[in-house]
């Protein structure tokens, strides 16, 4: 089957039981299609459903059931579903990082971590975790997935969608600045637009500093940040109590034209080995193209691999 149809299969089997669940149990879209893959992997809802109802899901999912699909088919499948979710209760898309920006994040780690692939993988704000099913069929389909979110609706998208990928996970469902677990060697981050400050501070610099502590030494922080995201008013003393514990390594700014507003970029951080590490004196700085540009984008490509050559010398 090629990938274009076994997308579309896929989706169709996820979208036809969320609008079945939507219009049987008056649920919103996106539960439902939470239910429609926690159907699909355990043969079960988290609710009643009418005989009518249940055949209805036992005939949809006998159109995908029969079928082996590839991790990726599935991932895109999930996050198209997602997207007309978002259309659905009009929430903004910020919401699923774009697949261009999530790939080229996975082209970097492999570019920080040349000779073995980063055992563990936190992502502090997971949302419904296409970051890290980028990362999972992307970077290393082995790797250990954690994700933090504070919206259990999104809590449960993230955690069946990384089971439909059988990927090794554990999503927690709670407050981001309130978790307290084991180190991990990287960390990744999408951080919303128009964060809601909670702490009368500035959000990302509360989640960079209170999640650097859960980073293996040496271990390497990629966020997706605003460009202003040094030009807040607490930029010094962020800056000051950050580089106490790690380096800026690097910053790659995105193509604008890939946002609506807010355009972003790249942030790359390592955290020391130890409190005497000098920063390193070569900073990676790249204004990217788009992508799509067949003769600008290699040149900046090969400026990024130019520096990493260089860094390994």
């Amino acid at each position: 089957m090629a990938e274009e149809t076994a997308v579309e299969t896929f989706f169709d089997y996820l979208d036809r039981v969320a609008v079945k669940l939507n219009e049987s149990q008056r649920i919103p879209y996106l539960k439902g299609l939470s239910e429609a893959l926690q159907y699909l992997l355990e043969d079960n809802t988290s609710m009643r459903l009418g005989n009518e109802t249940e055949e209805s899901l036992k005939e949809q999912k006998k159109t995908v059931s029969d079928t082996s699909f590839e991790k990726e088919t599935v991932r895109k499948a999930i996050q198209l579903a997602l997207l007309k979710g978002f259309k659905h209760e009009n929430i903004t898309n910020s919401m699923v990082t774009p697949d261009s920006i999530g790939m080229f994040m996975t082209y970097l780690a492999k570019k920080l971590y040349p000779e073995t692939s980063a055992g563990s993988i936190l992502d502090p704000l997971a949302g419904t975790g296409n970051l890290l099913a980028t990362f999972h069929n992307h970077y290393d389909e082995e790797s250990v997935l954690i994700g933090i979110d504070s919206d259990a609706l999104l809590c449960r998208l993230a955690r069946n969608t990384l089971d439909a990928l059988d990927a090794e996970s554990q999503i927690f469902h709670q407050d981001t600045l309130t978790y307290k677990g084991v180190p991990v060697d990287m960390i990744v981050c999408d951080f919303p637009i128009e964060s809601v400050d909670r702490r009368h501070a500035y959000f990302p610099y509360q989640v960079v500093l209170h999640h650097m502590q859960h980073l293996r030494p040496g271990g390497y922080f990629l966020s997706l940040v605003e460009n202003d995201f040094f030009a807040q008013h607490e930029k010094e003393r962020f800056k000051k109590t950050l580089l106490e514990e790690a380096h800026l390594v690097g910053l790659v700014k995105l193509d604008e034209g890939l946002f609506e507003n807010h355009p972003q970029s790249i942030l790359i951080m390592k955290k020391k080995v130890d409190e005497n590490e000098k920063h390193p004196e070569d900073f990676l700085l790249v204004d990217l193209p788009p992508f799509r540009d067949e003769q600008a984008f290699p040149q900046a490509l090969q400026k990024i691999e130019q520096w990493f050559e260089n860094k390994r010398g």
